[in-house]
Formats: C-alpha cells, sequence, structure tokens
C-alpha cells in the first residue's frame, strides 16, 4: 500500500482514511448546484474554489489507490517502476500536485545539486540547502574562483536552472551573499539537439543562439565557454587540448578548462564560462542574451 510521509507518499505501508468516492462525488454535485444561488461574486469565487479542491481531490485519491495496486502488484520491482514514473516530468507533476511523490521534497532538492556538482567544481565552490520554506529554496554558496567576477552568478544560475527543472513545486531559489538576478546578468537557456563530437580532441565548436561556444570535455563531464580567447579575443577553433589545460593557437596563452577557465599567468584574465546542466542525454546552456 502507498502510505503518506512528510511530503507526500512513501512506497509502503497502510493507505490513510479519506473521504468515499461517493461523498466527494455528493459535494462536487452540491457544489454546482450552488452556484445558482451564489449572491456576490467573492461567494462564487470561493464556492469555485472549494469546487476546484473537492475535484482535486477526487482525483488525488483515485491516483493513490492507482499507485497502490501498481506497488502491490510489480513488488519487489516497484522501486523502479516508481523511479520510471518520476523520470516522466508529466506525471511527476502529478505525483508533487497530489503529495504523493516518493521522495521527501529536501531529497529531490538535493538531487538537483547533485546533477551539477561537476560544475560547481570547476568553480571551485560549493552549494548547501540552508532551508526551503514557501516554495523557495535557499542556498549557501561556498567559494566560487577568485579573480572570476563571473562565476558566482554562472553557479547560481546552473543551480538554478537544475532546482527548477528538476523540482516543480519550487518556485524560487536564493542563494545568500548573491544580490539581484545573477549580477543583472541576462541569459538564454538553450538546449542542444545535438551535441558535437568530442571524442578526437576533447573539444568542440558550436554556436549557441547565435553566440560562438566552445565545449571542452575533461573525464566525464562537459564544459562550456565563450569561443574567444581572453587574451587576444581570438578564436579558440585551433586550441591545443592537454587536459585540463587549453592553449589559444594565436597567442600561446594556457587556460585551466576545469577550473572555470583561469589563466595561471593572470588570475583576472579568464575564458568566459558559460553554465551547463545535463539533463538525461541533452545538454541545456546558458549563453547571454543579445551577445555575439
Amino acid at each position: 500500500m502507498v502510505s503518506t510521509t512528510s511530503n507526500g507518499a512513501s512506497r509502503t505501508g497502510a493507505a490513510p482514511q479519506e473521504p468515499s468516492v461517493q461523498a466527494m462525488a455528493d459535494r462536487v454535485e452540491g457544489l454546482l448546484g450552488g452556484f445558482d444561488s451564489v449572491s456576490s461574486p467573492r461567494q462564487a469565487r470561493e464556492q469555485a474554489e472549494e469546487l476546484v479542491r473537492t475535484i482535486v481531490g477526487v482525483y488525488g485519491a483515485g491516483l493513490e489507490r492507482v499507485l497502490t495496486i501498481v506497488h502491490d502488484a510489480v513488488e519487489p520491482q516497484a522501486d523502479e517502476v516508481f523511479d520510471r514514473l518520476c523520470a516522466d516530468k508529466f506525471v511527476e507533476s502529478l505525483l508533487c500536485l497530489h503529495g504523493l511523490h516518493p521522495l521527501a521534497l529536501e531529497e529531490r532538492v538535493q538531487r538537483a545539486l547533485d546533477s551539477v556538482r561537476p560544475y560547481l567544481k570547476s568553480h571551485e565552490g560549493g552549494i548547501e540547502i540552508a532551508r526551503i520554506e514557501d516554495g523557495i529554496v535557499h542556498l549557501e554558496l561556498e567559494g566560487s574562483c577568485d579573480g572570476c567576477p563571473s562565476s558566482t552568478a554562472t553557479v547560481k544560475l546552473a543551480v538554478e536552472r537544475a532546482i527548477l527543472d528538476q523540482v516543480p513545486e519550487i518556485s524560487a531559489v536564493r542563494a545568500e551573499g548573491v544580490s539581484g538576478a545573477a549580477g543583472g546578468l541576462q541569459t538564454e537557456w538553450v538546449s542542444l539537439a545535438k551535441v558535437p563530437d568530442l571524442a578526437a580532441s576533447g573539444k568542440a565548436t558550436t554556436v549557441v543562439a547565435g553566440v560562438p561556444t566552445l565545449l571542452v570535455r575533461f573525464d566525464d563531464t562537459v564544459y562550456a565557454y565563450r569561443n574567444r580567447c581572453a587574451g587576444c579575443g581570438s578564436s579558440l577553433d585551433e586550441a591545443v587540448v592537454r587536459q585540463p589545460l587549453l592553449t589559444c593557437a594565436a597567442c600561446g596563452r594556457t587556460f585551466d578548462v576545469v577550473h572555470a577557465g583561469r589563466t595561471s599567468e593572470d588570475e583576472t584574465v579568464f575564458i568566459e564560462p558559460f553554465p551547463l546542466v545535463r539533463e538525461s542525454w541533452r545538454l541545456r546552456i546558458a549563453v547571454p542574451s543579445g551577445s555575439v
């Protein structure tokens, strides 16, 4: 049986007590009939809100019974089935709406953070959940590379996107110590229809929403940067990769692609990092809007 937890439902246990289907159906019918006698717009609105809540409750109770039947029918494969259900964004949204998601809210936020930890490491930073309240996640950013003014902004963008995409109940993400919308940086998140081949040289160039972009792979992690040398302004199409370093073919300046594109010669010089989030088979990159 599916039982409720602090956030909704776990995968085993006794189902909670709930009104009968007939009682809920009778209430819906009564509310519908009551619209003929409402005396004010406010009363009509209140009755409409109760009607919606009642109907949602009916479908929620039905969905919970469906999940209970599925759980009992496929056990011991129930965990795998529930994982597949939650992998479907539409189904997951329904589970969240009715408080039936098998994972606690904080656990799902933590999983979203884990999905961008390789990107956080590139900025020598960490991030922890401070608290979650009223649909808002409050985070504490730790570190962020010195000499890279866009670092904190890009880290916040990547983390924010991961959480909002993966946890439907969350309406906002606030990072302590980060003012405004990532420092006022205007960005556009773009999904790559096809990821360029990075096997041969460990790097590839592409254009994302009109912005020349450089992709570099190190181990199993892909990093994204503006395709422009911070030293001479040339493109990095012919740059040489000797992991984790990338050397501009035009001026010979070397950048550390694993550590936010910094160069050891001058900490104020770095190739511009773009937030990147991996979602199953696709990559999403945040590039500055209207920037070329």
